[in-house]
């Protein structure tokens, strides 16, 4: 995210240089994010919500904002395909959770549109066919680490969060789904620490460890 945000801000102003200095629109995007991940009322998607801060930060209008968004939907998603490394044990155990009926939700946090998350999955060799439910800006109220988030989650895919294992790198955004009962591994082959609050893993290991660890306990809809 440190390469890959820079990046996407970049891609979006090529596409709306006569309107805003690449700065300001750096730091108003940046400030949106951080509003999308602060925001507990659940009241509009982040979409609508990032759009409208945006526009209404640099003073222009929503629709042209978007219409130059869309352009760069369409025309610019590419450019940031070498930001992007596949991790050579996500299709196995995506493969397994799969083949035990587990259902997967792809729960990045939702601050992007699904079509850039399905390409970040085509370029990183993973099939989106695995997941019955992934997060994005148009069908997300909440953000990590808001407990809502994880909540969405579970009532999206029928599930009690009780039963749920949030898998993920991040100390804060992904082990706050603590707060909302799910039991958390933290993958440490790429940590990530913030400053704020933390949790304490129920799990901790790499991806051979949490493949390992899916193999003995994830069985079938009988199981976590």
């Amino acid at each position: 995210m440190r390469q890959f945000i820079p990046r996407y801000v970049a891609g979006f102003h090529n596409f709306c240089r006569d309107l805003v200095e690449f700065e300001r629109l750096q730091q108003v995007m940046r400030s949106g994010i951080r509003l999308l991940l602060e925001t507990v009322d659940g009241a509009r998607s982040n979409e609508d919500r990032l759009f409208a801060f945006v526009a209404a930060s640099l003073e222009l209008d929503e629709k042209l904002l978007r219409e130059r968004f869309t352009r760069f939907r369409l025309n610019g998603f590419e450019e940031l395909s070498d930001v992007v490394r596949p991790i050579a044990e996500a299709p196995s155990l995506l493969e397994h959770c799969r083949r035990a009926g587990i259902p997967l939700v792809l729960a990045t946090n939702p601050v992007f549109p699904r079509s850039l998350i399905e390409a970040r999955c085509h370029w990183a060799g993973i099939d989106l066919d695995h997941f019955d439910h992934l997060t994005c800006f148009e069908n997300s109220r909440h953000c990590k680490p808001q407990p809502g988030y994880f909540l969405d989650i579970a009532a999206e895919v029928k599930v009690e969060p009780e039963t749920c294992l949030m898998v993920g790198n991040d100390t804060s955004h992904d082990l706050a789904a603590t707060e909302a009962g799910m039991t958390t591994w933290l993958v440490d082959s790429f940590l990530l620490e913030r400053k704020g609050p933390t949790w304490e893993p129920d799990y901790r290991g790499n991806h051979r460890q949490l493949l390992s660890y899916l193999r003995e306990h994830v069985t079938g809809r009988g199981g976590r």
